[in-house]
């Protein structure tokens, strides 16, 4: 009985590896990073409510972190509005934020006219995303600040590139602080849906995002 259920968990942390790797990357940053912070929140400042809109252009990547085919743009974009409060996370500032995503196609293959995947019929892609996510700042100055975050999302259909409903987002940001009311972050943005379905090609975005903090 033991033994099945040893096998039942590693089965499912063999199918689930690229996510947990990634939950535990996290955690370790935060751990390592935590004792730096003495306070404060570089997100906000002294404000308790943050709305951003970002504004992504799509990579056929494939990747965790969309580096190396940075050339392979491809027709998608990324439209999202996110509202976010404050917290903290392993001591470390953090907001925690609703978000909702909407991607756009226009056509197939990538804009240098191929296709690192079978799946690049784009303009069938274009969905509606809501996630649930979660950001840690690993560093900060006065103005700057650079971090990374985590969510739980749900695509409103599945297709060929992402065949499940179910989706985890990964994201890399750098912030800057305009002003007390204004913030500007570059950031990289991944949906996949963590190897629990057939196909796991991903959606992967670099784009800029405008906070307005109140």
């Amino acid at each position: 009985m033991h033994w099945a259920i040893f096998d039942a968990i590693l089965g499912l942390y063999n199918k689930m590896k690229k996510t947990m790797k990634l939950f535990c990357l996290c955690t370790a940053l935060s751990l390592f990073c935590a004792p730096v912070f003495a306070g404060g929140n570089p997100f906000f400042g002294e404000k308790q409510n943050q709305l951003s809109l970002t504004i992504g252009q799509g990579f056929d990547s494939g990747e965790l972190v969309a580096l190396k085919h940075l050339n392979q743009i491809a027709p998608y974009y990324m439209f999202s509005l996110q509202y976010s409060q404050p917290t903290t996370f392993f001591r470390l500032p953090a907001r925690q934020s609703i978000n909702v995503v909407k991607t756009v196609g226009l056509h197939k293959d990538n804009y240098n006219g191929g296709c690192r995947h079978d799946d690049c019929n784009w303009s069938d892609y274009g969905a509606e995303i809501f996630m649930l996510s979660q950001d840690a700042a690993l560093y900060n100055t006065n103005k700057w600040y650079f971090g990374t975050g985590m969510g739980i999302a749900i695509q409103g259909k599945e297709n060929e590139r992402l065949d499940t409903k179910f989706l985890l987002g990964f994201r890399l940001f750098a912030g800057y602080k305009m002003t007390e009311s204004w913030n500007l972050e570059l950031v990289m943005q991944h949906f996949s849906n963590g190897d629990t379905g057939e196909k796991n090609s991903v959606y992967d975005f670099w784009g800029i995002s405008a906070a307005y903090n109140f």
